[in-house]
């Protein structure tokens, strides 16, 4: 049965089912954000079941109207289905220029576990958990879109499978108006993407160049003022690996190590709205750890202001958005333990001033 990029999984809206009450769960994580042009904040993550991945895993969304002060309860909620053998996972939010707000999640297909459990591949592990095989890293990346998000009830579209690949950060849109989607391959040594020449109706596959070290890519790139592209993605070697494109993605240059200390877990990179870049790490070659806003002023040269905003272990994941001179941010803490996720939101002056303190909330702590 092999479901996972021919069928959606359920999308459930407004659930009142208890078993996706927050006080219930026993595992939560990977957090993003998205803000509509109105200002209306959407959060989701990746929850449910005691860890990932578990047939009992759902992805969730939820909002807040006013700036981050209060969240609502899940206005969306996406499940796995034990029925068409399909584990929903990772989600990701992104608003496009035209202030249409885009939900895409991965799903992957599953099977009952056997009795002897296959051997598995470096970074491709097989895993059974509760009778349930998890032996599929091909991937498919689904999308729903809203288009009119700052609504207090957005219509979804029809669920549509993009392409292959694990998205795990948001897309980058060109000069030119091309998309870049980062959904990675897991199966493959060479950096994998997709390419959308209109408005993201369609995208086309390509595989860029060698990888350095990793099993989870989670690339994400800008592009700087020169029109060449520069794509950042995780490594297990103590700093991100990057790689720059001359000719709108469609080629790389040989990855290396860029410098930029940064721990084996997914960062953020994007231009702001002013102009400059700003990248958010955990500043540490190995532990996930010191969650650190940075900001360029030379097209990501140097990184002339940092701040370290949570000197804590086990925290991982920013992912942000930009309106109306903010910064919003989220990330997460101990997805088994502490099970907590965190919204702030500052100025690029905070970042840029030493005396500034960025006052960081938990949004879910069951």
């Amino acid at each position: 049965m092999k479901n996972a990029r021919i069928r959606a999984c359920e999308l459930l809206y407004r659930p009142t089912d208890a078993r996706y009450d927050e006080k219930i769960r026993h595992f939560q994580g990977c957090p993003t954000i998205a803000v509509t042009p109105g200002g209306r904040i959407y959060l989701a993550w990746y929850s449910g079941g005691t860890k990932e991945p578990h047939m009992e895993n759902y992805n969730l969304v939820i909002t807040s109207v006013d700036g981050g002060n209060t969240w609502s309860k899940p206005l969306l909620v996406i499940p796995s289905s034990r029925e068409m053998q399909v584990h929903a996972l990772d989600i990701q939010l992104w608003c496009d220029p035209a202030g249409k707000l885009h939900v895409f999640w991965v799903q992957n297909n599953t099977e009952p576990a056997p009795g002897v459990i296959p051997r598995g591949k470096p970074g491709q592990p097989m895993v059974a958990v509760e009778g349930w095989l998890f032996n599929d890293f091909d991937h498919s990346m689904w999308e729903v879109i809203s288009e009119n998000p700052d609504d207090e009830d957005p219509i979804f579209s029809e669920p549509k499978c993009l392409d292959v690949g694990f998205l795990r950060c948001k897309p980058t849109v060109l000069a030119n108006g091309d998309i870049l989607y980062f959904n990675y391959d897991q199966t493959h040594d060479e950096y994998g993407y997709s390419i959308s020449e209109d408005g993201g109706n369609s995208v086309a596959r390509y595989y860029g160049v060698k990888k350095l070290a990793t099993y989870f890519d989670e690339g994400m790139a800008y592009q700087r003022l020169d029109g060449s592209v520069r794509m950042f993605a995780r490594t297990g070697l103590g700093e991100l690996a990057e790689t720059v494109s001359h000719d709108n993605g469609r080629t790389w240059e040989e990855a290396r190590l860029s410098g930029i200390t940064a721990a084996d877990t997914r960062f953020f990179v994007s231009r702001t709205p002013t102009g400059r870049i700003l990248l958010v790490i955990n500043d540490d070659a190995k532990v996930r750890r010191n969650m650190t806003v940075c900001l360029s002023e030379d097209d990501g040269a140097t990184w002339k202001y940092k701040k370290c905003i949570d000197t804590r272990n086990d925290i991982s994941y920013p992912d942000c958005d930009f309106h109306d001179g903010k910064i919003y941010l989220t990330y997460d803490r101990e997805r088994t333990g502490a099970k907590e996720i965190y919204f702030a939101c500052f100025t690029e002056e905070d970042v840029m001033n030493p005396e500034a303190v960025i006052d960081v909330k938990i949004v879910s702590k069951p």
